[in-house]
């Protein structure tokens, strides 16, 4: 029997949010630009999970033509605060209010593991795009081979599994399930790996960020689980790594999915 999983708000993250999720300088710089430079001059563009206008602002702030939606009004909220002019809609991805063959580029930022019904989302993308126009997926992914982080969000993963709970955001899984989906559209996909960046974290760090479930795999575990497998991690990074505050540093890298889909 499949599960239909519905959209998820952030409605929750609000006061939290942008506190918590930084933007690298690199990423400010260089990632905006990128996607500017992609969706080309005097484009009209769609930001689908806009949120607190951690991307759509600085894109505003350069003069973008841009119009951003998203399901949580507490997070558009704050996003207005920093740019009372922005252009914003309540929207679910999957149900996008506005006509067919309006934009000439779409934008999602670290998204679309967040919608439910992600492939009909792309199916509404294509609809909204203009002939031509391009759907960019931006993403910040880790460079070769698993990273620490990696290794105790695993770790602390089966563990909710073991307990009987399921650590599981509603959307795409990975980034080769979305790649894939692409494919069965027949739409033409260009990577383009915009800036390599360092970043630099302690187990102790990673493991608290967890146990503040400030991020939205955690939100559904039910508490006995969840403080369960948290002194589970606890135990576990002791024996595994040994000294919590060592800082560890790795490469991250903002990557963007140029998506040219193919008239329906």
């Amino acid at each position: 029997m499949s599960v239909i999983y519905s959209s998820l708000s952030f409605d929750r993250a609000a006061g939290f949010y942008d506190s918590t999720r930084n933007l690298p300088k690199p990423v400010a710089y260089f990632g905006v630009q990128a996607i500017l430079d992609a969706a080309g001059p005097a484009a009209r563009i769609l930001d689908v999970g806009t949120g607190t206008g951690r991307i759509s602002v600085p894109m505003l702030v350069r003069g973008a033509d841009l119009i951003g939606c998203d399901l949580s009004p507490r997070m558009m909220s704050l996003l207005r605060g920093k740019y009372p002019q922005a252009r914003l809609a309540r929207a679910d991805a999957a149900v996008l209010p506005f006509p067919a063959d309006h934009f000439d580029a779409l934008t999602t930022c670290q998204v679309m593991h967040l919608v439910g019904p992600w492939r009909v989302a792309l199916e509404e993308f294509r609809r909204v795009l203009k002939p031509g126009g391009i759907y960019i997926n931006a993403r910040t992914r880790r460079g070769r081979g698993q990273s620490v982080r990696e290794q105790i969000r695993n770790h602390w993963k089966v563990k909710i599994e073991e307990l009987g709970g399921e650590a599981r955001r509603p959307g795409v899984q990975n980034d080769q399930e979305l790649l894939d989906e692409f494919e069965k559209m027949g739409a033409q996909v260009k990577q383009v790996e915009v800036v390599r960046f360092s970043r630099t974290y302690t187990v102790r760090e990673v493991i608290e960020e967890t146990a503040s479930r400030i991020h939205s795999h955690t939100w559904e575990i039910p508490d006995d689980i969840f403080v369960h497998s948290i002194h589970d991690l606890w135990t576990w990074a002791g024996y595994e790594f040994g000294d919590l505050d060592r800082r560890i540093d790795e490469t991250a890298c903002f990557t963007l999915d140029i998506v040219r889909y193919q008239s329906p």
